[in-house]
């Protein structure tokens, strides 16, 4: 054999070599662009849809904005200020945040409307999830400051809450207040949504902070990874019917009655926890479960309300709806205890409350933060 005949052999090798490289880049090339189509494709569709941006959060079509010249400018100015960092215990909290709507301290506490309180106001704190954070309302209208504005200048209002806070989380959050000096005459839990949520449905462990396991987790190979964040996949879930609805739901669906009462059984641990600390530090507490679009019972529903129930899982309604029967029969006619179930507020309410299927607007907020007040005052609270 001689060296024309190698040499021959060598440059066919990298001819097909070079040639297989050319297709891979080329195949690369398609599948990139492909991924930024099928985005384009996709804000088109939203935009098309809804006449704004994708930086628009889509509950701005709630009938609850339906006269609010402002529902636009705040949902934009939400996705903005939606921004959150690693904290030990509590696990996440907000990224301090200055806007029209939404202000957030280097602490991470989101601004209650109110005066120069004097000092002798009673201090309350008041701990719960995105729904006493104040998701789909200003500053102004959540419940801490609604509360706050019905309490008067007698009454000094911290907002605590942080989106997907679990009672876990928010009881850590009361214990650094307490090891930092910050003692509040009166502390306020409104819970049950996220406890529901994350013990009946996802990752479906009682007391179990929201997708944490999931944060913590190994992490996925890069192609995997890459291949998971991909527009194809969303495709993929799209046309396949997956996402909310698939083997996940099949796995816990026959736990959910066990994991209900597990629900309110970690809740009921949590009162006694917290007012071992009030017995402690001489503070009241007082706790409220919240409602939610699955309880409620008045009907009919309207077609945003019905819309909203029929684009979740089934499986996530009736795990909401499990929590919330147990729940009902374990806290109502309990405030001699300063517990007080709040899950039929809004049975009543013929305006819209829902933007989603647990979160309400303002006019939710107000009626709900009236209904504590009323439970505060009945129970001995007049901080005016």
């Amino acid at each position: 054999m001689n060296s024309s005949t190698n040499l021959e052999r060598i440059e066919k090798f990298f001819s097909i070599i070079g040639a297989l490289c050319q297709m891979a880049g080329a195949v690369l090339l398609v599948l990139v662009v492909g991924h930024y189509l099928l985005g384009g494709a996709a804000f088109l569709y939203n935009y098309i849809g809804t006449g704004q941006s994708a930086k628009v959060d889509a509950r701005f079509k709630s009938p609850v904005y339906d006269n609010d010249p402002d529902r636009i400018a705040y949902w934009t100015e939400f996705n903005t200020a939606w921004g959150d960092h690693f904290e030990p215990y509590i696990h996440w909290n907000r990224d301090e945040f200055s806007g029209r709507f939404i202000n957030v301290d280097s602490d991470g506490v989101r601004r209650t409307v109110k005066s120069a309180p004097p000092e002798s106001s009673q201090k309350i704190f008041m701990f719960g999830g995105s729904t006493m954070w104040g998701t789909g309302a200003p500053d102004g209208q959540t419940i801490p400051s609604y509360v706050q504005a019905m309490l008067g200048a007698g009454a000094d209002v911290y907002n605590y809450g942080e989106s997907a806070y679990v009672s876990a989380q928010e009881l850590n959050a009361l214990l650094l207040l307490l090891a930092q000096g910050h003692v509040p005459d009166v502390v306020v839990f409104y819970d049950g949504v996220n406890d529901g949520y994350a013990g009946a449905y996802s990752p479906a462990i009682p007391r179990d902070p929201h997708n944490l396991r999931l944060r913590d987790s190994v992490k996925k190979p890069i192609v995997l990874e890459i291949i998971s964040r991909s527009n194809y996949k969303k495709l993929f879930n799209l046309f396949a019917g997956k996402g909310k609805f698939g083997a996940w739901d099949e796995k816990i669906a026959p736990l959910i009655p066990q994991n209900s009462v597990g629900v309110v059984d970690a809740y009921e641990a949590h009162i006694r926890q917290v007012k071992a600390l009030a017995t402690e530090y001489g503070f009241e507490a007082y706790f409220f479960w919240q409602p939610n679009l699955f309880s409620l019972t008045r009907g009919p529903l309207t077609s945003y309300e019905q819309m909203t129930i029929d684009g979740e899982s089934p499986t996530l309604v009736s795990s909401q709806k499990a929590v919330y029967e147990v729940a009902k029969k374990r806290f109502s006619n309990r405030r001699h205890e300063n517990i007080f179930f709040l899950g039929n507020a809004f049975d009543e309410v013929q305006d819209p409350i829902y933007i989603d299927w647990h979160h309400v607007g303002p006019n939710g907020n107000e009626i709900i933060a009236q209904a504590m007040v009323r439970s505060l005052r009945s129970n001995g609270l007049q901080p005016d």
